[in-house]
């Protein structure tokens, strides 16, 4: 297997710092790591702060760093900038002290980017952004499947007009709520029936999201999701749903993992049902008690599966992605959501089909590469005539300034 630097990006500004660092860990250990007993990538861990200041340093690879009660503190670790060069080409520098007032600046020798950021600011396609510009490789879906798939707004209407299933919805924004609060809820109460789910449009790990049965819950509801968004979801909600994840791996002929069925006592998966055990530790997402695979008949596992590889399809997706699904007593199913990069990038569906985490991550550096050299491929010029006629037309304006025309 070919070795490279890659930068492992992890923490940031989101209410999923703590569980994006489980991720990077577990990924940096997956890194190093390779099956063949020959070693591993070089990682470069940048943590972003939830100040948003990047970071790196040899400690930032080890989780006891981040579970002595503090997280780390920037004054500690070399700072990250990106920088422009007139060659032209984007760099990527630590900076650190070596005594007052002199900074030694080390260029990073960064070949591959591992996104590990979970919510805004990470999975939402803003720093895939900042990749594309910096013209790096990374790992996972580009900027439109990051967006789209973080915005559960937008991704519900994606869907539905492909034809894929996804529940009864309508939304709002905040200024929405403030100006037109009882006419919306007289159209939600009018459209759809309690149950209901409140969403922050843009969130993950089911943090601000709320079952609620009356109206005054709803209220409160979408103040809470409304601390976590701009604009706010609300679907109806399935009774005694079956939840079912899948996850889905690579580029324009993705394949599915085995499927999983999340066990749980409530309405739905918490935050704490994810990621917070009976041991009171996180292992991430791969801890979280699951059934695999799940434990229905296999014309419903083969059906979830096109629907998982049609919907990372869809919405343009790339590396791995978890689908989660619903599904009723009749058997019917519904798109849920998807995970652009799922908690433990979901590794222990894939070990069941025989890929190691080692592997996978292997495999998700490959494909980055593969879309990297797509892009590199397409042609971003466009020759024409427009700025020769441009400037015959300012030369006659001009003239007629002069003629006081």
């Amino acid at each position: 297997m070919s070795k490279y630097n890659v930068a492992l990006i992890f923490g940031g500004c989101t209410p999923e710092h703590e569980v994006s660092i489980v991720t990077a860990h577990q990924v940096c250990i997956a890194l190093q790591d390779f099956s063949d007993g020959s070693g591993g990538h070089q990682v470069i861990p940048i943590y972003v702060t939830k100040d948003g200041e990047w970071l790196t340093g040899d400690a930032l690879r080890d989780l006891s760093t981040f579970t002595d009660g503090n997280l780390p503190h920037p004054s500690d670790f070399d700072k990250v900038s990106v920088e422009f060069h007139p060659n032209p080409q984007f760099v990527v520098t630590a900076k650190h002290w070596l005594g007052q007032n002199v900074r030694k600046r080390t260029v990073l020798p960064v070949d591959v980017v591992f996104p590990s950021i979970h919510g805004m600011h990470g999975e939402d396609g803003t720093l895939q952004g900042l990749l594309e510009l910096m013209n790096l490789p990374y790992v996972g879906a580009r900027v439109v499947g990051s967006a789209v798939g973080m915005d559960k707004i937008m991704m519900k209407a994606i869907l539905s007009e492909n034809e894929l299933p996804v529940l009864p919805y309508l939304c709002w924004s905040h200024h929405d709520g403030e100006t037109r609060r009882e006419e919306l809820i007289e159209k939600v109460e009018a459209s759809l029936s309690y149950p209901l789910f409140v969403k922050p449009a843009m969130s993950g790990s089911s943090i601000g999201v709320s079952h609620v049965k009356n109206q005054d819950e709803l209220c409160a509801a979408a103040e809470v999701a409304g601390h976590y968004s701009r604009r706010i979801l609300v679907e109806k909600a399935v009774e005694n749903p079956l939840e079912i994840n899948c996850a889905v791996m690579g580029m324009d002929d993705p394949i599915a993992s085995v499927c999983e069925q999340p066990v749980t006592q409530a309405n739905f998966l918490s935050f704490d049902d994810k990621y917070i055990h009976q041991n009171g530790e996180s292992s991430g997402m791969a801890g979280a008690d699951r059934k695999i695979p799940a434990p229905i008949s296999e014309e419903l596992t083969l059906h979830i599966q096109h629907l998982a590889t049609h919907t990372f399809r869809v919405l343009d997706c790339a590396g791995v992605a978890r689908i989660d699904f619903l599904v009723d007593a009749n058997e019917k199913v519904y798109v849920n959501e998807i995970n652009t990069i799922p908690g433990s990038y979901s590794y222990y569906l894939w070990t069941h089909q025989g890929i190691e985490f080692p592997q996978l991550v292997s495999d998700l550096i490959d494909l980055a590469f593969t879309a990297h050299a797509e892009k590199n491929a397409l042609t971003y010029t466009y020759t024409t005539n427009l700025l020769s006629q441009a400037g015959a037309s300012l030369a006659k304006l001009k003239k007629g300034d002069k003629l006081g025309l």
